[in-house]
């Protein structure tokens, strides 16, 4: 672990297996209260959460961002779901005071969150997990395809975000993308089993029918937690990127504890 280098990174560094990996992080300054986490989802970085940063600072909230391993500037290294888990919890493990916090979280991020919720569920307190797959509970999801991959209409998005920002999507590891759809092909049980253990409050996210991953499946994870809610934001995967203003207003207002989505 050190201090911020010159471009403000801190750097958290675990073995695994022998092997270091370092994680860039970064952290906002001020703030009160249990930090916010935000996690970024597959072939992204920490730059897609500046928009809800802002507005989280602009509430006091102190604000945790890093690049999973494979994005941005950190280590590439074993494409493991359970291996990014433990990286997330280590960067909760370097946070000053207690380590807890609340998350926002998109889509492999998301499921890398919750894995982590399932495993230290007394370090989280409230989490928006935004577009989170499920794995497949057996054959018949397998078959419909709950893998998070994009649609033709999330392809033409994410050649406009490179566009915008080239960055993200020329540091990410290539050869993660099959190694975690492969994991998210297998079903396991023993993970939707797992979600009785998160006992914090939970909003999940749908991006709605525009979306590849089906509603349903989300409303059924959403049931599936002790403290589950569910909302539909309706525009596709990225919900925080083609609706911003609805998704703070949503994760902000849950992060308050507002009453935000629908019970499940």
């Amino acid at each position: 672990m050190s201090g911020p280098d010159a471009s403000g990174v801190r750097w958290v560094r675990r073995m695994d297996d022998g092997v270091p990996i370092d994680l860039a992080v970064r952290r906002s300054h001020g703030g009160t209260g249990r930090p916010v986490l935000a996690v970024h989802g597959m072939g992204g970085d920490h730059t897609t959460w500046r928009r809800l940063a802002a507005a989280l600072r602009s509430e006091g909230r102190p604000v945790v961002s890093y690049d999973q391993r494979g994005h941005g500037q950190s280590s590439r290294g074993v494409y493991d779901l359970d291996r990014m888990r433990d990286d997330l919890l280590s960067i909760m493990a370097d946070l000053p005071g207690d380590g807890s916090v609340d998350v926002v979280a998109h889509s492999l991020g998301a499921h890398v969150a919750l894995r982590a919720a399932m495993v230290a569920p007394d370090r989280f307190g409230r989490l928006v997990l935004e577009e989170v797959p499920p794995t497949p509970r057996d054959a018949a999801d397998v078959a419909e395809g709950i893998v998070p991959r994009s649609s033709p209409r999330e392809m033409v998005l994410g050649v406009l975000d490179v566009i915008r920002d080239p960055r993200p999507v020329m540091r990410f590891d290539v050869r993660l993308a099959p190694t975690v759809q492969a994991a998210f092909g297998e079903p396991d049980p023993d993970w939707w089993a797992g979600l009785s253990r998160v006992r914090t409050p939970v909003l999940v996210v749908s991006g709605g029918e525009q979306s590849f991953l089906p509603p349903r499946h989300l409303r059924t994870l959403a049931g599936a937690l002790p403290d589950g809610h569910f909302l539909a934001i309706p525009t596709g995967h990225s919900v925080h990127r083609d609706r911003p203003d609805d998704f703070a207003a949503a994760a902000l207002g849950f992060l308050r504890g507002e009453d935000v989505g629908a019970r499940r």
